[in-house]
């Protein structure tokens, strides 16, 4: 038998009790590893790869505000074509060179380019592979894009902006009784010209005159801008009371050229869109927030990204509130002053 002894000062341990102490040892290393955190690299974002048509606005502040708020980590990667629809191809490209989780498009002619009408789909050309969700979109049926709000069918959904036409001819007689009205439009705009026609019924319904003035085409088939201020001048000498501007993204990007030269002729604006009454000189419009239509599209994004909803389970919705905005300073200029109904419920933009 051998006994625990010192030598040269350190501690000599039997075998067996040597064995049960490393056996031991082992066990504790092992539970303390087991015990601690592990540590795995982060998730990435998800990545938003975003088409814009004519540079960043409130609506993508919408968006990221959406994605802030709900502490939603994304990647957004942003490219503007910068009213280039050619530009399009390149840019899908990119998207899935990047493994984009989802594409946003904002506006008609973008979202036509990267998703095609329904029915008349090319995978060649088309994306079909990446969710796709739209913003600024003013008629997706009129449009071609879906044939149902309810559901598109395929990897496609998104947000309209645009009030009802009914309600926005509500919103012009609640200021005047205007009996003859004159719309200028790009042709080559498909939600335009959609636009102009349920404007068209909705004149012979209602007992208006309704003048078309569609925006002539350069050689290339792209509407010339140089060509708005002599439209609105032949409006003028016409006798037009109301100037409507419509969904169209060729004159939202020339908006302080048409406001001013209508302003310039006396001749009042109705806008259908926020940016001709917060950034140019229409005098009123019912209009959906720019932040608020962003917000909408983030959450049909945030749908199908955090919550894996196919985009064809997500309906195509318009928001449900609507602003009735004025600018007073053209009323001033005008001297056409909003009558109080409109006061006690309108947004008097200063």
């Amino acid at each position: 038998m051998t006994d625990t002894a010192n030598m040269a000062g350190m501690a000599v341990t039997p075998p067996r009790r040597r064995a049960l102490l490393r056996a031991a040892h082992v066990t504790c290393a092992a539970g303390a590893w087991l015990a601690c955190p592990v540590l795995r690299a982060k998730p990435r974002p998800y990545r938003i790869y975003m088409m814009l048509y004519r540079g960043q606005s409130a609506v993508e502040q919408g968006f990221r505000d959406y994605f802030a708020v709900n502490d939603i980590d994304v990647e957004l990667v942003v490219r503007d074509v910068a009213q280039d629809i050619g530009k399009v191809p390149q840019l899908v490209a990119e998207a899935r060179t990047l493994h984009a989780d989802l594409i946003y498009t904002w506006g008609t002619p973008i979202t036509l380019a990267v998703a095609g009408r329904a029915g008349a789909v090319d995978p060649a050309v088309h994306v079909t592979d990446i969710p796709v969700v739209f913003t600024m979109v003013a008629s997706p049926l009129g449009s071609g894009l879906v044939t149902s709000l309810a559901s598109s069918g395929r990897n496609l959904t998104g947000a309209c902006h645009v009030v009802p036409l009914q309600q926005q001819l509500s919103a012009i007689r609640a200021y005047r009784r205007f009996e003859r009205i004159a719309v200028i439009y790009n042709p080559a705009e498909p939600n335009s010209v959609q636009n102009v026609a349920e404007w068209r019924a909705m004149a012979a319904a209602n007992g208006l005159r309704l003048l078309e003035k569609p925006v002539p085409l350069d050689a290339k088939g792209q509407p010339d801008a140089v060509a708005l201020p002599e439209l609105v001048a032949g409006l003028a000498r016409t006798g037009t009371q109301l100037l409507y501007i419509g969904p169209d993204s060729f004159l939202a990007a020339n908006r302080k050229a048409l406001t001013a030269a209508a302003l310039a002729h006396r001749l009042p604006t109705f806008a259908a869109t926020e940016v001709y009454l917060r950034d140019g000189k229409a005098l009123f419009g019912l209009v959906s927030g720019y932040d608020s239509v962003g917000r909408l599209t983030a959450h049909k994004a945030a749908q199908i990204l955090v919550h894996h909803m196919a985009p064809a389970a997500i309906p195509i919705e318009t928001l449900a509130r609507f602003s009735y905005l004025v600018n007073m300073a053209v009323a001033d200029q005008l001297q056409l002053y909003p009558p109080l109904k409109v006061i006690n419920y309108g947004e008097l933009l200063r």
